[in-house]
């Protein structure tokens, strides 16, 4: 079994059987579904490997009401960017609630560390560029690099060194997580974050230290955001998401980090 089907499915055995899927909104930028609860996955767009729906066959009507477990892993299996979107939001929403977790953004709770330690993001962050303009140890890795960002084909010598690893969703549904674990040998913590970023504490067990997710809080919110073309979450209206970090050892996290902030 390949690496990211044998991870969807050990992160849907933790989904209810009874849950099927309610409803499914689509979006320029974003894809919504229910299954009980609403969660969230960013549509994903030109994803290397992968085919975008042609002309109108995307009709995704005939997939309500059907179970959302089996649902979710069979769209999570289609080489069809639509299908795996709306997929990647059907498998978050059939999982139970995370435990323990830490209030605000991911990226907030590395800045002290990002200043002084190798570092290297996986797609391209706001904050990053702003580091790296600080003058902050920090690369950015892209598979569709900005100017001053790194090509994913040629960074392999600023992944070999990087100490602190943080990745956008992305990196489990296009299929990159395992590459991105086996090139950052040296990194003492992997973060993955992000709109897309599963609540299951299953990526733990695949080189992952800390999950930043996000929740909606209020689904007419993000829908109105969302229906108007509303891109970034960080732009999205205050009560529409709430933002959260899961650990399988939020001390030891924490602790990493503030030794690396020194």
């Amino acid at each position: 079994m390949e690496f990211s089907e044998q991870m969807f499915n050990r992160m849907a055995e933790a989904s209810d059987p009874k849950a099927a899927i309610e409803e499914i909104r689509i979006y320029t930028n974003w894809v919504l579904v229910k299954t009980g609860a609403w969660s969230l996955s960013t549509f994903f767009h030109g994803m290397p490997g992968f085919i975008e729906p042609l002309g109108m066959d995307t009709w995704m009507g005939d997939w309500i009401g059907r179970p959302g477990k089996d649902a979710a892993l069979e769209l999570l299996a289609s080489r069809e960017t639509l299908k795996r979107s709306v997929g990647m939001a059907c498998l978050k929403s059939l999982l139970p609630e995370p435990g323990q977790t830490v209030d605000g953004n991911a990226i907030d709770l590395v800045a002290h560390a990002a200043a002084r330690v190798p570092t290297c993001f996986i797609g391209h962050f706001k904050t990053a560029a702003d580091w790296r303009e600080q003058g902050y140890p920090v690369n950015i890795v892209e598979l569709f690099p900005r100017p001053g960002d790194i090509h994913w084909n040629e960074a392999d010598e600023v992944l070999a060194v990087a100490e602190l690893v943080l990745m956008t969703g992305l990196t489990v549904v296009n299929e990159t997580l395992e590459a991105v674990i086996r090139r950052t040998p040296k990194a003492k913590l992997r973060i993955i974050m992000g709109p897309t970023v599963p609540a299951s504490p299953v990526l733990f067990d695949y080189g992952i230290d800390l999950l930043g997710i996000s929740q909606v809080d209020d689904v007419e919110l993000m829908s109105g955001y969302a229906l108007l073309g509303g891109g970034s979450i960080a732009h999205a209206p205050a009560g529409a998401l709430k933002s959260l970090n899961m650990a399988r050892d939020l001390k030891a996290v924490q602790n990493t980090l503030s030794a690396m902030a020194g």
